[in-house]
């Protein structure tokens, strides 16, 4: 199955930035599920990815020795403390708009999409604001997670498990099943624990494991590479 990637993440970065036209002040200092990030860094995460030049990025990279997730990091944390509520959002829907540039142009369309989709829920969840999300969205992130990168960790969660989504049609897979709503399939499956407890099934019991074992290995005072625990793109 095939999906406009490009086009499915405008359209979901323009719901996400209308939401933040919304949101008081307040809720941008309220905790998302990225673990010590609160909304506005989230948001800055993705529009300092948008509007930061390459050649900026690649600098700040080399000054991180090398690593993607100190250098996100960085740039997040930095764009948050310099910009007020209005300008991170101002800047994420002028940088959602056309086609990827800056270091998001080095990111593959699907993992993109897939990443404003997981933050966007990452922000919603602990706000108590749910969401109807369209069904082609869905399905192209429940399709996508096969196949992005190793920093997401979708593809080693996934392994030995029967997918089944039960409000989209999709199935994937075999081994032991793990079903519920589409949306908790994919934010488990790149990292949220939250979104675990929606789901049911023999598979459901060890996908939490595996979960609970990564926020374990991240507890350690022994640093593990970014490939094992991180997700990357989709913080």
């Amino acid at each position: 199955m095939k999906f406009d990637y490009l086009r499915l993440m405008r359209e979901e970065s323009g719901d996400l930035a209308d939401f933040l036209d919304d949101l008081p002040d307040s809720d941008w200092n309220s905790a998302t599920l990225c673990t010590g990030w609160r909304v506005r860094e989230v948001v800055s995460h993705m529009a300092a990815g948008h509007t930061a030049s390459l050649t900026g990025y690649l600098a700040l990279l080399v000054r991180c020795g090398g690593s993607v997730e100190k250098t996100s990091e960085v740039m997040a944390r930095r764009f948050a403390a310099e910009h007020s509520p209005a300008q991170i959002a101002a800047a994420f829907r002028r940088g959602t708009s056309g086609r990827p540039k800056g270091p998001t142009a080095l990111v593959p369309k699907a993992e993109l999409f897939t990443d404003h989709l997981v933050h966007h829920q990452d922000i919603r969840r602990p706000l108590g604001r749910s969401r109807a999300i369209p069904e082609a969205r869905l399905l192209a992130a429940l399709h996508s997670l096969g196949s992005l990168s190793a920093r997401v960790g979708s593809k080693a969660r996934m392994r030995g498990l029967r997918l089944v989504a039960e409000d989209v049609p999709f199935r994937a897979q075999t081994g032991a099943e793990v079903r519920g709503p589409a949306e908790a399939l994919v934010m488990a499956l790149c990292g949220r624990a939250d979104a675990a407890a929606d789901l049911r099934g023999e598979g459901a019991e060890l996908l939490r494991r595996r979960l609970a074992a990564e926020t374990d290995q991240m507890a350690s005072p022994i640093r593990h590479t970014s490939s094992e625990h991180d997700a990357g793109g989709v913080r």
